[in-house]
């Protein structure tokens, strides 16, 4: 489908087959918002309060399930007066197509409907809309995370930080004022929270994650594992938080604050191209650190992954989905005649935005994806992240391959005698995960990038090793 193609017939044919009880366009206008707005505006006027502002954050499409759009909210008091309260808020919009997942969905949902909405003064927890299959929840609600509210209150996590977490207990005088800050949030995936103190020795600030089940203490032992790990020359080149511990009621682990900012996307600045170097580092200490784990990566398990993406891919792009369904035959056919590989320890989501740096120092971030895979899992994703989405000349794409080369470069040094034979496979394979990622926002253009990437997944497929 092209850029400003109109929905074709087609289109809404396969939308209204029977497995989507609910079309897209219908989700859509559900979740519109137009439709956010008023919905927001009944809520909040009870309250004396109403909405002066609504922009739509982020959405995902994951057909022929499930699809969520986020909602950022400017609230303020309805009378004016000089000490005015206002609030941004955050809405998610989460809504089913097929009967199947609506029935799951209600379900998780409905056991949370008793109390009231009230992202004011309380906490937002879910309204359903049935007859859309879209239900609406305020952050910090999350029915897959059910301690968040708790580790987004700063006087409950001022009570755990300092040791005081007895309710009935008043906090002794002088307890250093802690802000919340929320730094990411994903539905129903995760949320990354800044807690930071204000104290007589100056400020004080620790990062939280927020995740469902017990992934936040896996990450944990992961993370303690590679501390404590001894790797033969490896002084300087993985750097990492240190873990300062696991709340298991919150599903929150706690991380040492890093100083810096994370790495941009600027192909052609001396930050981006140093991270390549510091990536090929990092991922060869931990293919050497000898960490276990309880997970491991498949090269069959991604194909078959991929199989579930063409099928999403026929619901929204028919050319997309032609694309991808040829690429994971040669895929399976590159797989079947390529050696086998070593499996090494993995960090499993290895692109260059992972890293913070300060200063010249490269930290490495979230090892939520750790596992075992073979060799090339890392080196692929990382080298197909490198790939610009919208490139702003020809020059960024230039700057990209230098970096893939010298990432390449760099961890055959480190390690030399590691095997790559199938690392075509797993770039092509990255670069189409890629595209399902861009499939899922449905960002304006969307089709297009999507349709490059899994254009470019083909030629890197048989493209030879660089020559390094």
């Amino acid at each position: 489908m092209s850029q400003n193609a109109p929905l074709s017939v087609p289109y809404l044919a396969m939308l209204n087959t029977e497995t989507p009880k609910v079309s897209l366009v219908t989700m859509l206008e559900a979740t519109s918002e137009d439709v956010v707005g008023d919905f927001v505006s009944a809520l909040l006027a009870p309250k004396g309060w109403e909405v002066d502002g609504i922009r739509k954050r982020a959405s995902r499409l994951e057909p022929p399930d499930r699809y969520w759009a986020m909602f950022e909210i400017q609230a303020r008091e309805s009378q004016p007066k000089i000490d005015a309260r206002a609030r941004s808020l955050r809405l998610v919009a989460r809504g089913a197509f097929g009967a199947d997942a609506w029935e799951d969905l209600h379900a998780r949902l409905e056991r949370h409907t008793g109390r009231p909405a009230d992202p004011i003064d309380g906490l937002g927890y879910p309204m359903i809309l049935a007859e859309k299959q879209v239900a609406f929840w305020f952050y910090p609600f999350d029915p897959s995370m059910p301690g968040l509210p708790a580790a987004a209150d700063p006087d409950t996590m001022t009570r755990v930080l300092l040791g005081h977490d007895d309710p009935p207990v008043p906090l002794p005088d002088g307890v250093p004022n802690l802000s919340v800050e929320r730094v990411r949030y994903l539905p129903e995936v995760g949320a990354i929270l800044r807690y930071h103190f204000e104290t007589s020795a100056g400020p004080l600030s620790i990062y939280g994650k927020v995740q469902p089940g017990d992934r936040g203490l896996r990450t944990q032992k992961i993370v303690e594992g590679l501390w404590n790990s001894k790797v033969p020359n490896a002084d300087g080149l993985l750097n990492l938080p240190r873990p300062l511990g696991f709340i298991d009621r919150y599903g929150l682990l706690l991380e040492q604050a890093i100083p810096g900012a994370p790495v941009q996307g600027n192909r052609r600045s001396n930050e981006f191209q140093n991270a390549a170097l510091a990536a090929a580092e990092a991922v060869a200490v931990v293919h050497e650190s000898g960490v276990e784990t309880d997970i491991e990566i498949w090269l069959d398990a991604e194909l078959e992954r991929l199989d579930r993406v063409a099928e999403q891919f026929a619901y929204v792009n028919p050319q997309g989905h032609f694309l991808l369904s040829d690429l994971i035959v040669h895929l399976r056919n590159r797989a079947r005649v390529a050696f086998a590989e070593e499996w090494r320890p993995t960090h499993g989501d290895l692109k260059y935005d992972q890293f913070v740096h300060h200063n010249g120092r490269y930290t490495l971030l979230d090892f939520d994806y750790y596992g075992h895979a073979e060799t090339s899992y890392d080196l692929g994703k990382f080298c197909a992240y490198l790939v610009p989405s919208n490139p702003m000349g020809w020059e960024d794409t230039v700057a990209a391959e230098a970096a893939r080369l010298s990432f390449l470069r760099r961890y055959l040094e480190l390690r030399p005698h590691a095997t790559v034979n199938r690392f075509p496979i797993y770039e092509a394979l990255q670069l189409a995960l890629r595209a399902m990622s861009f499939m899922w926002a449905q960002q304006h253009g969307w089709e297009r990038i999507a349709e490059t990437f899994l254009v470019m997944a083909h030629e890197r497929l048989y493209s030879r090793f660089p020559e390094v």
